[in-house]
């Protein structure tokens, strides 16, 4: 099978699930109560989100030429943020394609190396689960009385076999267990899995070389502070959610977080599906939940789509005029 092929069919699965999730998600939606919705929203809030994502993918940037100056490349915020950019514009074709595609526009307009490229991508990566991570745990504090009430209702008369729960405790020890052995012996192990998880150690080990640990902090609590405050905000431009708190809003950003993570494209269903389910705590009828996670990533989907265009054109120009 070509490779041609393997990738059309990818994108075929990937629009396929999305279109399957968006049915089940939206197959109950009363459509006369949801555009009643849209001709109620305050659209000066979705267009504040949007100019605000100019700040997250500037941070973004500047925190990528800092993992890339131990590589040797000292490159301008400008020309990496064209390339965050772009990247993000290729995510809306294909599930992790902007990867690939902002190290491939470094290369092209910068010279930076692919290989580098890819490697500091992943450290970047990881340091962001890192942090949703770390978010979730913060939120399950601060809203936990919340969450207990809403699993308590909701799996009161759930009976769970206790092997069940043996299963999953001997399950975690076999993993943490297998994770130390791959540590210990990974020199000795081959294969494409090996390799995938010795380039994740070895680019999170690289942050040990950065130059700018202070900046590198700053940046990306900026990135998440911005994200946080794109996802809230929004929630004022609708009058049945505007009294939704900030732990609502750390809870949209964090299901936003997990659900843009699961590899469909674009986050098309399971973001819609999981933010309006997580509203479900704060007593948000789905209807609305719905509606608001909409807005959410439709606003988002703008911003990729209108920034990354932008990007795209001035990156076409830089290399035209490289050219000449």
């Amino acid at each position: 099978m070509s490779k041609s092929l393997i990738n059309f069919l990818k994108v075929l699965v990937s629009i396929g699930l999305a279109g399957i999730l968006l049915y089940v998600v939206f197959r109950n939606v009363a459509w006369e109560e949801f555009w009643q919705r849209a001709k109620s929203v305050d659209y000066t809030w979705v267009v504040v989100s949007i100019l605000l994502s100019i700040i997250a993918y500037v941070a973004r940037a500047y925190r990528w030429n800092i993992l890339l100056e131990p590589l040797g490349y000292n490159l301008k915020t400008s020309r990496t943020t064209l390339a965050v950019l772009i990247g993000y514009l290729a995510n809306l074709a294909l599930p992790r394609l902007g990867e690939i595609t902002r190290c491939g526009v470094l290369n092209r307009n910068d010279k930076v190396a692919i290989p580098a490229a890819l490697g500091s991508v992943v450290t970047e990566r990881i340091i962001d689960v890192v942090t949703l991570l770390i978010l979730i745990l913060v939120s399950l504090m601060v809203e936990s009385a919340r969450l207990m009430a809403f699993l308590d209702s909701a799996y009161r008369d759930l009976n769970i076999p206790s092997y069940i729960i043996w299963i999953v405790f001997f399950t975690g020890i076999l993993g943490a267990i297998l994770v130390i052995v791959f540590i210990r012996k990974q020199d000795q192990l081959k294969g494409k899995f090996a390799d995938l998880i010795k380039g994740f150690i070895s680019g999170f080990l690289s942050l040990k070389d950065i130059k700018r640990p202070i900046g590198f902090i700053l940046s990306t609590i900026v990135i998440w502070v911005v994200y946080f405050m794109m996802s809230y905000i929004i929630v004022f431009s609708l009058p049945e959610t505007s009294q939704l708190g900030i732990g609502a809003g750390l809870m949209l950003l964090i299901t936003g977080g997990i659900a843009l993570s699961i590899p469909v494209q674009s986050g098309f269903g399971t973001y819609h599906g999981m933010i309006a389910g997580m509203l479900v705590l704060y007593s948000i009828e789905e209807t609305t939940g719905i509606f608001l996670a909409t807005l959410l990533h439709t606003s988002q989907i703008a911003a990729v789509a209108l920034f990354g265009s932008i990007s795209l054109i001035i990156s076409f120009l830089i290399r035209r005029r490289a050219a000449k």
